[in-house]
């Protein structure tokens, strides 16, 4: 273990056992600094320590849920239902939009500061016994060994576990025996680590199915689809495949305060759901409902008690941050950072009525399809002004390089018109945005949970 290292990681454990506060700062910028250390470790190092810990999952009751987009929202429908139906319920997802507190949550609410310093000083008192000299956890391992020792000594009836990257290697695949896994949509994303065609992704995130353990999946492409079900068959995994074809008469509306929402009926294989609604605007999420209440069934005929009115009313409640949230009234943001995100956001921005202009705020990171992103938004003809504006992380694409996909996008789908003006940083194009809006215009901000974040901080 690198010195540097070895001393931070005495100092913060001699301090605490002085009876000193420690900082949630200081946990941030601890863990901020852990990439000058480390590299990931294979699954079987990360098992390893996991049963250093004494494999505190064996006595967890675990949803487990991968997939390329729509992870987080699964995950939180599923938790508001939990919650409803009145079952203690832990998360662990990511990433945090602004806090990293954001990542671990009971009932749906962050843990406290104080609790998280607590839980952070134990898991490197746990590093340090652990005693191996070339292991020292990666920054995602680092907080998925901190969910399972705060879930250990917290325990919670049902813990919901969402995948960092992939599946197979993925640190949180160390857990032996979920009850149920969720496999939201394949596409392309991370192929730099997951490959770059749809089955070799797909055979990636399909890496979470455990033997025996029922699998939900969501069919958007037969390739994948295909992958997943095989992978299921060669686990004797029960496979539940879902798709667009459950989801019938949506609708959109708002409610008399002037809150949008969608209503939508599930067709199901043992039950129809009628008028369910969920508290967005983004069209895409029913499809995320639709992979809950599937898994939410299969574990009712495991015996977790669920009413029909929980599924409703859990599921209206939920609120997912930075997913076509109206962060202000005609203010959207929406953490679309791949291609399929940004066409999705795109559906949902086109029903969504607007009596004066579509104003979008657009940044992303380095390695997305960022140049494909640019053309499908232009091609979309939905925003009569557009401001690209560099992110506060060094993956941002630059705003040269965002200047020239743009242009040649331009030039390629022969569009004229369009203002588009370009940002060094997002304060000044919000800054810019709001100004220039006027009282029926509404403003979109998409391309990064990163973008996503900064704007939550500011507004």
């Amino acid at each position: 273990m690198d010195n540097e290292l070895l001393g931070a990681v005495y100092s913060l454990i001699s301090r605490a056992d002085g009876g000193e506060k420690i900082s949630l700062y200081e946990c941030d910028d601890f863990l901020n600094n852990i990439p000058k250390f480390t590299g990931k470790h294979g699954i079987l190092e990360t098992k390893d320590f996991l049963a250093f810990l004494g494999n505190p999952d064996s006595n967890m009751k675990i949803i487990h849920v991968a997939g390329t987009n729509g992870k987080g929202s699964v995950c939180n429908y599923i938790q508001c239902v939990l919650i409803k139906a009145g079952y203690k319920v832990g998360t662990f997802t990511s990433p945090h939009l602004v806090k990293v507190t954001e990542r671990f949550c009971v009932d749906g609410k962050p843990i406290s500061d104080g609790l998280f310093t607590e839980i952070f000083v134990e898991t490197l008192r746990r590093v340090i016994e652990y005693g191996k000299e070339d292991f020292f956890p990666t920054y995602f391992e680092f907080l998925f060994f901190m969910g399972m020792i705060l879930y250990d000594v917290y325990p919670v009836d049902y813990l919901i576990l969402e995948t960092g990257l992939g599946g197979r290697l993925d640190a949180t695949n160390s857990v032996e025996k979920p009850i149920i896994s969720v496999i939201t949509e394949i596409g392309f994303d991370h192929m730099q680590y997951l490959g770059d065609t749809i089955e070799a992704i797909a055979w990636e995130k399909a890496g979470i199915i455990k033997k025996n353990i029922p699998v939900v999946i969501f069919d958007k492409r037969k390739e994948a689809t295909e992958v997943i079900k095989t992978e299921a068959l060669a686990k004797d995994s029960r496979a539940i495949v879902v798709s667009r074809d459950n989801i019938e008469n949506v609708t959109c509306g708002s409610d008399e305060a002037g809150n949008k929402y969608i209503a939508f009926s599930l067709n199901l294989l043992y039950d129809k759901y009628v008028d369910l609604k969920l508290s967005t605007a983004a069209l895409y999420q029913t499809e995320n409902a639709l992979l809950a209440v599937s898994a939410l069934e299969v574990m009712k005929n495991q015996g977790t008690e669920i009413t029909e009115l929980d599924i409703r009313e859990g599921l209206i409640s939920a609120r997912w941050e930075c997913r076509m949230e109206e962060v202000r009234p005609g203010t959207f943001v929406d953490g679309a950072h791949n291609l399929d995100g940004i066409d999705a956001f795109l559906d949902s921005t086109a029903g969504i009525s607007c009596e004066g202009r579509r104003l979008l705020l657009f940044g992303m990171v380095s390695d997305k399809q960022y140049s494909d992103a640019v053309r499908e938004i232009l091609k979309s003809g939905l925003f009569d002004g557009i401001y690209v504006s560099a992110l506060e992380t060094l993956r941002t694409v630059s705003v040269s390089e965002l200047k020239s996909s743009f242009e040649e996008a331009k030039e390629e789908l022969g569009i004229i018109g369009i203002p588009i003006k370009y940002y060094t940083n997002v304060r000044d194009a919000i800054t810019d945005i709001i100004t220039a809006r006027k009282s029926k215009d509404l403003v979109f901000a998409a391309g990064s949970l990163y973008l996503a974040g900064q704007i939550k901080e500011m507004i």
